[in-house]
């Protein structure tokens, strides 16, 4: 028993002499760097330390300094000031994984790590301490400063660096994302392999700042508990077509949305000054949600939109226009409707416009004989209204004003097949003056009617300096639209029919009649070809197709 007992207090005489031995030589300039050379001779790393330090009140600890770490054949993946190893009893059967690693005032270039590389060291706890995270590809860039933070357990293994399953609480200065620059980021959360949870999320951004949660399932779809902006300000070279595009914008629903004074320039666009609230906001399955915003402007090519205040509904993949009120061209305008996105026909219950002062854009023409969007079918205003509105068109072909003009309509389409026209509904529309082509009506008025098979202007009421004129409009709905005038009028200058559409000259004043045919190609076209009859008193003009 005695020679037992002896024999293994030798052998811990022994073990003891060779750990002294082996923590003296660690401790030696020359002892550190045989070791680091042969970690760098039999692994596929190399290994670079200056020093080793111990302090015997934290007896499990060793405090290394000057470290640089990487795959042989590839730049450093870790160059630290000084990094902390706290060693665990798992130490006996995986040499490799530590209680606790700390890694203070290092540098982290995370693509000097190939997809198919395994880290050979793991710990309960991963902390980092003023690290500085580089990536030397700006295309695709992720970067950061003063680091901060504690990642429990870290796991590293292929193409998931940073572990499958862990929980995570960071802090950084200047995050650099995809060239978007965050500062005073703060994040805490967890991972469990596909699926990551942000408990907390903060940051400024583009001079403002942003809170919230948020969380990504295993099938790739965001969720968003809650979101705050305020005071961001920022720019884009994206078009509000390429923002809001069906394939832009990854799947995501947001609980509750707050936007406080937000402002973004675009290439021909800008919103000024944004304050939005939302909640239940999703584009996964279907839209649904509800979101109310208004703005101090918003600039959408030529046009300027002051204080829009809008309120949205969305649910089965349809949106509702509860209420849209805005201030445009010097007067304002309101709506409220329905878009259905199953058929994309657009309903509006409610289009109203007071006291505008609109000239329209030089290429209004060729826009109304585009197709709409692939998401537009058809759109129909259930109650149009226009109070003492001027319409202008600077075109110098056939200029044209309508001055204090009221207009009230029903059941309008105004676009079928997403092409626009006038397929059917009715109006009523006054205008106290209007100037065609510089000849001035006074008193303009007249009623429309319209279905799939006939646009008809019925009578139709003015005065050409002082003189009545009465008469009728019909246009068929087809691919010629042969259309048919009728007029006749009193002590009206003849001159007035050559300025708008006869091709012969007249002069004089007195009563006509006038009764004119052709087609019309398109809505907005002049007549490809003219047959009719202007008569006077004295004198008979006709005109006949060539």
């Amino acid at each position: 028993m005695k020679l037992l007992l002896k024999l293994l207090l030798s052998i811990v005489l022994l073990f003891l002499a060779l750990v002294s031995l082996g923590y003296a030589i660690l401790r030696s300039h020359w002892g550190i760097a045989a070791a680091c050379r042969w970690i760098s001779d039999t692994t596929p790393y190399h290994l670079s330390i200056e020093r080793l330090t111990h302090d015997w009140s934290h007896p499990l600890t060793f405090q290394i300094d000057k470290v640089t770490f990487g795959e042989d054949g590839q730049p450093a993946l870790l160059i630290a000031g000084k990094l902390s190893l706290s060693l665990t009893a798992r130490q006996l059967m995986s040499p490799g994984h530590f209680s606790q690693i700390t890694v203070e005032q290092g540098t982290l270039v995370l693509s000097n790590l190939t997809p198919e590389a395994t880290l050979p060291i793991s710990a309960d706890r991963l902390e980092l301490q003023a690290v500085k995270l580089l990536n030397p590809y700006p295309t695709d860039s992720l970067s950061a400063k003063q680091i901060n933070g504690v990642l429990s357990p870290w796991q590293p293994s292929q193409q998931a660096v940073l572990g499958k399953t862990f929980t995570f609480n960071f802090s950084a200065e200047e995050v650099h994302v995809a060239h978007r620059q965050f500062d005073k980021l703060v994040a805490q959360g967890n991972k469990d392999h596909q699926r990551l949870n942000i408990a907390y999320l903060s940051g400024a951004v583009e001079r403002g700042t942003f809170t919230g949660k948020l969380s990504r399932s295993s099938e790739g779809q965001w969720q968003i508990p809650s979101l705050q902006l305020d005071n961001i300000r920022f720019q884009t070279d994206k078009r509000l077509t390429e923002i809001f595009g069906v394939n832009s914008l990854p799947e995501v629903t947001v609980q509750d949305l707050t936007i406080n004074h937000l402002s973004i320039v675009g290439p021909d666009w800008v919103v000024n000054d944004l304050s939005a609230n939302g909640q239940d906001l999703t584009n996964t399955a279907a839209f649904a949600g509800r979101l109310a915003l208004n703005a101090e402007s918003v600039i959408v090519g030529t046009d300027q939109w002051s204080q829009p205040h809008l309120r949205l509904t969305a649910g089965d993949g349809n949106i509702s226009l509860d209420q849209f009120n805005s201030g445009w061209a010097k007067g304002t305008v309101s709506a409220q409707g329905l878009w259905q996105g199953k058929t994309g026909d657009i309903t509006l219950d409610k289009l109203s416009f007071s006291d505008i002062r609109y000239t329209l854009p030089s290429d209004w023409r060729q826009f109304l004989q585009a197709q709409l969007p692939a998401f537009i079918r058809s759109i129909t205003l259930n109650n149009l209204s226009v109070e003492n509105g001027l319409l202008i068109d600077i075109n110098p072909d056939y200029p044209f004003q309508m001055t204090a003009t009221h207009i009230t309509g029903n059941q309008l389409q105004i676009a079928q097949q997403r092409q626009w026209g006038l397929w059917g509904g009715n109006a009523e529309y006054y205008a106290a003056a209007a100037t065609f082509n510089r000849q001035d009506i006074g008193a303009l008025w007249f009623k429309l009617n319209a279905n799939n098979e006939r646009l008809a202007l019925q009578d139709i009421k003015g005065l050409v300096e002082g003189g009545p004129v009465i008469g009728d409009l019909a246009i068929t709905q087809s691919s010629t639209r042969p259309f048919s005038l009728s007029l006749r009028g009193e002590k009206v200058p003849y001159t007035a029919f050559s300025r708008w559409f006869w091709p012969h000259p007249l002069s004089g004043k007195g009563n006509f009649s006038l009764i004119l045919n052709g087609n019309l190609p398109s809505i907005t076209a002049s007549p490809s070809s003219l047959k009719g009859v202007f008569n006077t008193p004295t004198f008979t003009q006709q005109v006949a197709p060539e």
